[in-house]
């Protein structure tokens, strides 16, 4: 395969870009990728032809990934998108209001810009984040939904820093901020293609997610650090994702999105309040070898009794 020789920069540039795709997929549209590059780079500055080489890097990785709109995951992801989107957005104003009244204090005593941006930061951009997703911004979405994303490292990384690596004060502001992450990184990896339009019955679902998001959080009680292990969270971390194997594996996107969008608001939590109520990795060992071996064992039966559905309706066809 040739590449436009549109100056140095820009052809290198374009080769390291094309190798992010399979090798098959640049064996089959690799020239048609380079003229299309060609020509939309033909008048434009460099500008143009950065964009242009993002443009084409991010859809390589997306190939690579299985991330397109032709594959299961990226459809999947475009079912969770406004779900998870309406999700985070509840959860981020849930915990900001339930904890408002420290915030106040805090601010009291420390009116500073940088006591103010750490305040009003999340909730502001989970505001964005929720009527971005009512309107079917998804450009918006995955900006907000990247600020709640980055703050939560942020918080995360100045936990493990100032604790000194301590387990148990990490995993506390972990179970809380890893969420975020988790949403900010599958809202980007949802292909644009399959995003649903602004409706009224996105804009339902946005909005029941965001209730349902906002009493996840209230019922993980973050400012609780004294109980046991809840057996509702250790129920959710052992069956969910049973449900999620056998979902996924018969091709439900619905219930499987429904399923990950809770994971990723739970999951954190479940494992933080499963690890501390075991008494430590030792202990969980048994318990999390078993659920791997269950969760191996429905996903092999499953996937044998689709096979034998595929089977028996080409017979049945012939």
């Amino acid at each position: 395969m040739s590449t436009p020789a549109i100056g140095t920069a820009p052809s290198v540039a374009l080769r390291a870009a094309l190798q992010l795709y399979p090798a098959r997929y640049r064996c089959e549209r690799g020239e048609e990728l380079a003229e299309v590059f060609a020509d939309t780079t033909a008048a434009g500055g460099r500008l143009a032809v950065a964009r242009e080489v993002l443009g084409l890097a991010a859809y390589g990785l997306r190939v690579r990934l299985g991330l397109t709109g032709a594959s299961a995951a990226g459809r999947l992801l475009a079912v969770l998108a406004p779900m998870l989107a309406g999700a985070a957005a509840g959860a981020t104003l849930v915990a900001w209001v339930t904890t408002a009244y420290r915030i106040a204090t805090w601010l009291s005593w420390d009116d500073s810009y940088g006591a103010c941006f750490s305040a009003f930061c999340q909730p502001v951009a989970a505001a964005l984040l929720a009527v971005a997703a009512l309107l079917g911004r998804w450009t918006a979405v995955r900006g907000s939904a990247l600020i709640l994303g980055a703050v939560g490292l942020y918080d995360l990384a100045e936990a493990l820093w100032h604790s000194s690596f301590d387990a148990w004060w990490s995993g506390y502001i972990g179970m809380a901020s890893l969420p975020f992450v988790a949403a900010a990184l599958l809202l980007v990896a949802a292909p644009t293609d399959l995003l649903p339009r602004p409706t009224w019955r996105t804009g339902a679902l946005v909005s029941a997610s965001m209730l349902v998001g906002g009493l996840l959080a209230a019922a993980q009680s973050w400012d609780d650090t004294t109980f046991p292990l809840d057996l509702q969270w250790f129920v959710v971390m052992l069956i969910a994702p049973l449900l999620l194997t056998f979902a996924g594996l018969r091709g439900r996107v619905v219930p499987t999105a429904v399923g990950v969008a809770v994971l990723v608001l739970t999951g954190p939590g479940c494992l933080f309040n499963i690890w501390r109520g075991s008494g430590g990795v030792s202990h969980l060992l048994p318990t999390a070898v078993s659920t791997v071996v269950v969760l191996a064992l429905v996903a092999l039966a499953v996937h044998r009794f689709g096979r034998r559905e595929e089977v028996a309706a080409v017979h049945g066809r012939a």
